[in-house]
């Protein structure tokens, strides 16, 4: 089995970049824009600059971070593809094929396919829904997941007034911040801003969540030819920077929460300036960055499983298979984005993730080699010539194979004969059966969903948002 065996740079290359992100980080540094920090990485022995909020880092401090904060633990070492699934503002509506801000039903809808999608690891919303107000959407989504998802799931918090009503949420499903605490229910993601930046929201929210102890993860967006160099080797460089910056800054909170780090490294088309999501590059950028986060003794994760095509087509297919694919096979812990289609979240688009990851779940279970599997007896008693369609052995393991539910086995003219359909309709089919076989149920008592639901109001009313026609 290849799994966790597929690496892009040998031991040398890898400590070249390891070493690299020392140097940066010991004579360029990061900036850290809010002044709390200067005493805090002080305290651990940086260099700081309390005009230009530059920090520059030791080795010993670095070192110190990587010994003391524990990594979040991965959940098991099996050959498994966790998939989370995506959240985008737009929605690709199936009916008129274009891009639309999605709502409210749209995102109890995409719930409820998560619930029902046996390989979709993370759940989501899937969108930003534009019938909510804009300042209470994010306390808004995690309610919904709180009460109806079945899975644990993923909702970006970007506005730091949002974090204490989502905590709220969070104590009143767990019983308590040491429940929470002890919970792997929500966590947060600080990310900092090529080059070399870490921007005040987005360390005021993570320092919120370190108070807690609850999970955390620093996860670098660097982007070859604007953010960071055009290298990828030079665009690692920055991304292990930010990395163990992020890492230290934590360590200095005296926090005991534990971390994951991400590489959600892109590509700057420097044709046009575009942002690019699938090229072959950030590929090999995912790759090189999972080694180098194993190196540090951390769980990894990234962005993997994305296209740059707009439509159901080929291009789609390959672009997600090849990050996907090489993504389970060097061993990441978690990698998205299910749902994802350029510019946008698709229901369909789901299904087809959810179908493709069934297969590469089945590649991780490999093949059984026992005495029953080897199949000798079997074999004698066919024989030269004969054939194993009836033999019992055949029965008993019938159902030892893979089956799809949305991809096609048709022969061409049959598939000709039903009226040659494409992808997306296959899977909007799909979308709609479980839609009409499947409801939200609450995953909460009545009593916390009532709690939630006044944490919901509150936010509301706060920011002059409306309850009514969105619950």
């Amino acid at each position: 089995m290849i799994f966790r065996k597929l690496k892009v740079l040998n031991d040398d290359e890898m400590l070249k970049i390891v070493e690299g992100a020392f140097r940066i980080l010991q004579t360029t540094g990061c900036r850290f824009e809010d002044p709390a920090c200067m005493d805090e990485l002080e305290a651990i022995g940086c260099s700081v600059d309390r005009d230009s909020l530059v920090v520059k880092f030791p080795e010993d401090a670095i070192f110190d971070a990587l010994e003391s904060v524990p990594s979040v633990t991965p959940p098991d070492n099996l050959p498994k593809a966790r998939v989370a699934s995506a959240n985008k503002g737009f929605l690709l509506d199936y009916h008129t094929r274009k891009m639309r801000r999605g709502k409210t039903d749209d995102a109890r809808k995409i719930i409820t396919l998560c619930n029902n999608l046996t390989n979709i690891t993370l759940a989501s919303a899937g969108v930003v829904q534009d019938d909510v107000h804009n300042d209470a959407v994010e306390v808004f989504n995690t309610a919904l997941l709180l009460k109806y998802s079945e899975k644990l799931f993923n909702q970006w918090v970007y506005n730091t007034d949002n974090v204490p009503f989502v905590l709220e949420m969070g104590e009143i499903v767990t019983g308590g911040a040491e429940e929470l605490k002890q919970s792997s229910l929500l966590n947060y993601m600080l990310n900092p801003i090529a080059p070399l930046r870490f921007p005040p929201t987005q360390l005021k929210m993570t320092r919120l969540y370190a108070q807690r102890d609850l999970p955390l993860s620093v996860a670098s967006m660097t982007q070859t030819g604007s953010t960071a160099p055009a290298t990828m080797a030079g665009a690692l460089v920055v991304c292990t920077a930010e990395l163990l910056a992020g890492l230290a800054w934590i360590h200095s909170l005296n926090s005991k929460s534990p971390v994951g780090l991400g590489a959600l490294t892109q590509v700057c088309d420097l044709r046009t300036g575009a942002q690019l999501y699938a090229g072959p590059e950030q590929t090999i950028m995912f790759l090189g960055m999972h080694q180098i986060i194993r190196y540090l003794g951390y769980t990894s994760g990234n962005t993997s499983f994305e296209t740059d095509s707009c439509d159901f087509d080929f291009q789609n297919g390959w672009e997600k298979a090849l990050s996907g694919v090489l993504c389970w096979a060097a061993g990441f812990d978690m990698f998205g984005q299910a749902g994802f289609l350029m510019d946008g979240f698709s229901m369909e688009q789901l299904v087809l993730d959810n179908e493709a990851m069934g297969m590469l779940q089945r590649v991780g279970q490999g093949m059984v080699v026992d005495e029953d599997a080897l199949a000798f007896d079997t074999i004698k008693a066919v024989g030269p010539g004969g054939n194993f369609l009836g033999e019992r052995h055949t029965m008993l393991h019938a159902r030892d194979f893979w089956l799809p539910s949305v991809f096609s086995r048709m022969s061409f003219e049959q598939w000709q004969k039903e009226g040659a359909r494409h992808i997306i309709d296959v899977a909007h089919d799909k979308v709609e059966q479980i839609l009409a076989n499947n409801s939200l149920e609450l995953q909460v008592s009545e009593d916390q969903a009532r709690a939630i639901d006044d944490v919901v109001r509150r936010r509301l009313a706060q920011v002059g948002g409306s309850w009514e026609g969105v619950i």
